[in-house]
């Protein structure tokens, strides 16, 4: 009795919010920045696959390494002085999952091309890069997301069968994901995705580089393709890729 007391005192204790049931190192997102907002679409449908992707189920929550969550608390709390705050899509991603994507893109399956890829041939997806075999995001510290302001509304509620709007419609006519306005929406399979893209607005221009410069100031580095996409530089798993399902290691 003792010592299962000893070990629920330590697990509690242990790091900032290491958690027993999952890979040392890891915590929940959550648990170190509650404030940060989550909208985990590969647990549900509106993702560019349709469907919820496999590893994820229904565990929409945010699980990160303990040096990548404790980087983007620092994130949450410089925006937080200008009245800005964090939404993240995606964090730890399972390898499962990125063979899933794979799978997908062989697939004739073109069901959210409306939103997600409109101009861009599925085909096209592993050459582009918009697809790939092996992720940054399995080894834990990449994160998908973008900026919010703190008393701004919930994503718009998206239900399957919904209307598919171009993630390259302006601003308010594309689905509206509680985010400021970055040219483009999440997942957005366009050259517009490109953080240095000229076809979108200085305002979107402008609050890009906001994300990008708040994100390397705390030891986070883009990528010349996704706007949202960011992993941590000094990643303490540089070498090695996960495969537990999200909440269950």
């Amino acid at each position: 009795m003792l010592r299962r007391i000893l070990m629920v005192v330590f697990f509690a204790w242990s790091g900032t919010a290491w958690a027993a049931d999952l890979p040392q190192g890891f915590v929940r997102l959550s648990s170190v920045d509650p404030s940060i907002r989550q909208d985990i679409r590969y647990a549900g449908h509106h993702n560019f696959l349709g469907r919820p992707v496999a590893g994820y189920g229904t565990a929409a929550e945010c699980i990160l390494t303990e040096a990548a969550a404790l980087a983007l608390k620092a994130v949450s709390a410089d925006l937080k002085q200008r009245g800005l705050g964090l939404l993240v899509w995606d964090c730890y991603r399972p390898e499962k999952s990125v063979a899933d994507f794979m799978a997908w893109a062989q697939t004739p399956d073109t069901r959210t091309k409306a939103e997600f890829y409109p101009s861009v041939r599925k085909t096209d997806f592993e050459r582009l890069g918009y697809v790939a075999r092996h992720s940054s995001h399995s080894r834990g510290s990449a994160v998908d997301l973008t900026i919010v302001k703190i008393k701004a509304p919930p994503p718009q509620n998206w239900q399957p069968g919904d209307r598919l709007v171009a993630c390259t419609a302006p601003y308010g006519t594309r689905y509206i994901d509680g985010g400021l306005d970055m040219g483009t929406g999440f997942d957005c399979f366009d050259e517009m995705s490109h953080p240095g893209s000229g076809a979108v607005s200085a305002e979107a221009h402008g609050n890009r580089s906001l994300l990008a410069r708040t994100m390397a100031a705390h030891g986070f580095r883009g990528i010349d393709s996704e706007w949202w996409h960011f992993a941590l530089a000094a990643e303490p798993f540089p070498d090695r890729s996960f495969n537990f399902d999200l909440g269950t290691p």
